[in-house]
C-alpha cells in the first residue's frame, strides 16, 4: 500500500493492484458454488430418504410386504426381484399373488464436457392369475401409426380398439378372443392398463417410479383385469 519516493524518501501512496481483490473474488464465487451445490445434494438425499421411507409406510399399510430375493417366485418376478436394477420389490396374495418391482438406472451418452446422464424408472406389476395364459402383449400404438395404419396384426374386428392397440406374441388368438366389448371398452377408457403375459404371469408396465398416489390404484387395475380375463362376466 505505501512505498518509498525514489527522490524525496517519503512513503506515497500507491494503488491497490486490480488482481488482487479479483483473485479473492472468484475463489469467494468458487467456494459459494461448492457450499451451494453441496447443500443442493444433501436436501436431494434428504428428501429422496423421507419419500422412500413415507412410500414403504403406505405400502406396508396397504397390506404388502418385502420381497426375499431367493423366496420362491415365478420365473419373471424372479428374473426381474434380482437383477441389479431393482430399488423397491414387493408382494402382496390377495385376491391373487400380486408382486411390484421398481427399477431405477442411469445411462450416460456423449464424452467430455458434452456428456449427459438421464436416469429412468420402470415399475412393473407382476400377477399370477392361473389357468393357460399363453404369451403375448397387448401394447399401445402411437396415434400416427394408427393413423396410417389402422389394424396392425391380427386385430379384434373393433376399429377404435385396434387403431390404440396391437396385439403380438404366440398367444395372440387367444387375446382376441379374451379381449370382450367390455375389456376392450375399458382399455379404451383407461380404466385398465395395457397388459402382457410372460411365463403364465399377467403383467403390466409403468415408465415411472411408484408413488403413494399411484401404488395401489395400479395395483387394484391389475386385479381387475385379471378378473375380467379370467371371467368374462365380471366386466
Amino acid at each position: 500500500m505505501f512505498a518509498a519516493d525514489g527522490a524525496l524518501g517519503h512513503p506515497s501512496l500507491t494503488a491497490p493492484s486490480a488482481e488482487g481483490p479479483g483473485l479473492f473474488g472468484s475463489t469467494g464465487l468458487f467456494v459459494g458454488l461448492v457450499v451451494l451445490a453441496v447443500v443442493v445434494i444433501v436436501w436431494s438425499a434428504v428428501r429422496s430418504h423421507r419419500q422412500m421411507r413415507e412410500l414403504r409406510e403406505h405400502i406396508a399399510a396397504c397390506g404388502w410386504r418385502p420381497v426375499e430375493r431367493d423366496e420362491p417366485m415365478p420365473r419373471p418376478v424372479a428374473s426381474a426381484v434380482r437383477s441389479r436394477r431393482t430399488k423397491l420389490a414387493v408382494a402382496a396374495e390377495e385376491p391373487y399373488p400380486l408382486w411390484l418391482v421398481w427399477h431405477r438406472w442411469t445411462e450416460s451418452q456423449g464424452t467430455g464436457d458434452s456428456r449427459r446422464t438421464s436416469t429412468h424408472d420402470l415399475t412393473r406389476y407382476f400377477l399370477r392369475p392361473g389357468g393357460g395364459f399363453r404369451d403375448v402383449e397387448v401394447v399401445k400404438r402411437t396415434a400416427i401409426g394408427g393413423f396410417l395404419m389402422p389394424v396392425r396384426g391380427v386385430g379384434t374386428g373393433d376399429a377404435a380398439f385396434d387403431k390404440r392397440f396391437l396385439i403380438r406374441g404366440l398367444g395372440e388368438q387367444q387375446a382376441v378372443r379374451l379381449l370382450t366389448p367390455a375389456l376392450r371398452a375399458a382399455m379404451l377408457a383407461g380404466d385398465v392398463p395395457p397388459w402382457e403375459v410372460a411365463g403364465g404371469v399377467l403383467i403390466s408396465a409403468y415408465t415411472d417410479a411408484p408413488s403413494i398416489g399411484t401404488f395401489q390404484p395400479r395395483a387394484d387395475a391389475l386385479v381387475r383385469l385379471a378378473g375380467m380375463l379370467t371371467d368374462p362376466t365380471t366386466a
